[in-house]
């Protein structure tokens, strides 16, 4: 029964575009306001009883992982983004409808307000007026065109320089100004640009520009322009973050925002329930029902544009041979995993492009499918048989036998992992579980991260997806084998990479949708990863807390916490 003290607002499906991606969404649940059982409410973005937002209270956030370090140039992680916009500036980031916005600029650049030439080959910003650093410095130009030599120095472990090495010069006539010349067109330079990565101050880090950036204290005592100052970061706890009252923009509202790393599940509702924690990010969306009804919480439903998959590690020995990873995908029952462990509440995923985008490759995407027939023939054909009847199918004296790895205490992953076990093991794979804590499995490669390192034979996680898919380059590219990128399968294939490189920079529509096609029938040919589905993000905050509009992008839950505001301080005990 729901308790009538609890509001529920289901975000589940709602319109929005961005470009050609256009996902299906809508209100479900108790409607477009949040609604308890006895009375109306205010609506989520209602303000206090003179319409104005409050000023104080503090914010706790319940998060399952903790950053390894505070910069996502170097480790470009969703906690990391969810983190980094209380602390940095970026000039975009994407709105809660996915319109672009800017942040530390004045306005983004078009070719009609002059700020992009008309051969696309020079961008021109003017940063806004009065940013200054947490420690009072002003921010200038100077620390633009710096961030740019820190993520294109050839020592620094940058994640990415997709987009970056477009760039034939940077310059700064005055504090204000900054423009980029690039050495060739490139389509999505306006939304890449200082979009995942923050600005840097130059007067803090110039002394360790080059390989001493890898291991900066810097990440660990970051000092941004963003809403927020970094108060204390106690590892393995939390950490305090407090208002920046300095802020160029709006707000913020909140005296402090405090994010406790948990990395139980379990443990995160409780603490939802005890009102030890005012947000649950990223719930379980099997705690779905529990959620429901919570008091004085209001639920958040939002189809994202992360998805879920699994990484072959192309350097085992095993998974060299493309009919192995083949077989594999065909041996996924997405369908299963989605309603057994997700409730149905995912969508599943065929490739690694959302169904409504003009980059689908439907046909490629017809060959995906789950077909354990075909796949015991590629495992034959690949020489791999059962000789000693147990089941799992052996090669010259060698078991099939694989481990699959990800975040320990994830109870949907875990569970995940249990279904593909039951999945792989009938067509005579040894699945074997070997899970690492979520920092260790996303470390940089400095600190020897599985991922980074290579040190799986399957991974499964999650990656965050781009409206515009020339973020493909970084995840599959000859080039960007970490740790020069995030090409973690290691998957080596010329063609690929020069298409991938061809449609970053082709600004032909019609051109660019073919070439990405192509590209879509090398992934589906050489298997490299598995997409299993598109999440469906379930987000918990208090009642108190108005503005709270969760985010599908990389630009996160927080991309607006600077609006964030409580309208009661003193919040009731719930459990």
């Amino acid at each position: 029964m729901k308790d009538p003290s609890s509001q529920t607002q289901l975000l589940g499906m709602r319109l929005f575009a961005m470009a050609s991606l256009i996902y299906l969404l809508g209100l479900t649940g108790c409607g477009s306001e949040p609604q308890s059982n006895d009375s109306a409410k205010t609506g989520v973005a209602a303000a206090v009883s003179d319409g104005q937002p409050r000023r104080g209270g503090r914010v706790v956030i319940g998060l399952q992982q903790e950053p390894e370090r505070l910069n996502e140039i170097l480790s470009a992680t969703a906690t990391n983004n969810l983190i980094g916009n209380l602390i940095f500036s970026r000039f975009v980031k994407y709105d809660d409808q996915l319109q672009l916005i800017p942040d530390l600029i004045e306005t983004i650049p078009t070719v009609d307000n002059g700020g992009i030439s008309s051969d696309h080959l020079t961008y021109t910003y003017t940063l806004v007026a009065g940013a200054r650093w947490h420690d009072g410095t002003p921010l200038t130009s100077a620390d633009v065109k710096f961030t740019y030599d820190v993520i294109m120095h050839p020592e620094v472990n940058a994640e990415s320089r997709e987009g970056w090495d477009a760039i034939e010069s940077v310059e700064t006539p005055d504090s204000r100004t900054v423009v980029f010349r690039l050495k060739h067109t490139f389509p999505d330079f306006v939304s890449e640009t200082f979009f995942d990565e923050p600005v840097l101050p130059r007067h803090l880090l110039l002394a360790e520009l080059g390989a001493p950036f890898n291991i900066s204290k810097f990440h660990h005592q970051p000092v941004g322009s963003g809403p927020f100052v970094l108060d204390e970061w106690v590892p393995g706890s939390h950490i305090v973050v407090k208002r920046n009252d300095d802020y160029y923009g709006e707000g913020p509202y909140l005296d402090e925002i405090v994010l406790k790393f948990i990395p139980d599940e379990n443990t995160l509702l409780v603490q939802l329930k005890t009102g030890e924690i005012d947000i649950y990010d990223n719930a379980d969306v099997s705690f779905l029902d529990q959620l429901k009804v919570v008091p004085g919480t209001v639920v958040h439903l939002t189809p994202t544009m992360m998805y879920e998959h699994i990484d072959f590690n192309l350097e085992n020995e095993i998974l060299k041979d493309k009919r192995i990873r083949q077989a594999l995908v065909h041996a996924t029952d997405k369908k299963t995993i989605s309603e057994l462990v997700y409730g149905g509440l995912v969508e599943i995923a065929h490739l690694d492009e959302y169904p409504t985008s003009k980059y689908y490759n439907e046909e490629a995407a017809s060959r995906r499918v789950f077909n354990p027939l075909e796949a015991r023939r590629l495992l034959r054909s690949a020489g791999w048989v059962d000789e000693d009847g147990d089941g799992i199918l052996e090669k010259n004296g060698r078991k099939l036998s694989l481990r699959i790895s990800t975040t320990a205490g994830r109870i949907n992953r875990e569970q995940t992992q249990l279904v593909l076990q039951r999945q792989y093991r009938d067509v005579g794979v040894d699945l074997q579980i070997r899970n690492h804590n979520s920092t260790v499995l996303y470390g940089s490669y400095e600190e020897n991260g599985i991922l980074k390192r290579g040190k799986f034979d399957l991974a499964l996680y999650a990656w965050l997806s781009s409206p515009e898919p020339a973020t493909k380059e970084d995840l599959y590219s000859t080039n960007t084998i970490p740790p020069k990128g995030q090409n973690h399968p290691r998957i080596r294939h010329e063609e690929l990479t020069g298409l991938l490189a061809e449609g970053a920079n082709e600004i032909d529509d019609a051109r660019r949708v073919a070439v990405y096609h192509a590209i879509t029938d090398i992934l589906v040919e050489e298997a490299p990863v598995i997409p299993l589905f598109w999440y469906t993000a379930v987000d918990v905050c208090s009642e108190r807390l108005k503005n709270y509009r969760p985010n599908p992008t990389q630009s996160s839950d927080t991309w607006n916490a600077h609006t964030w505001y409580l309208t009661d301080q003193s919040p009731p005990p719930r459990g």
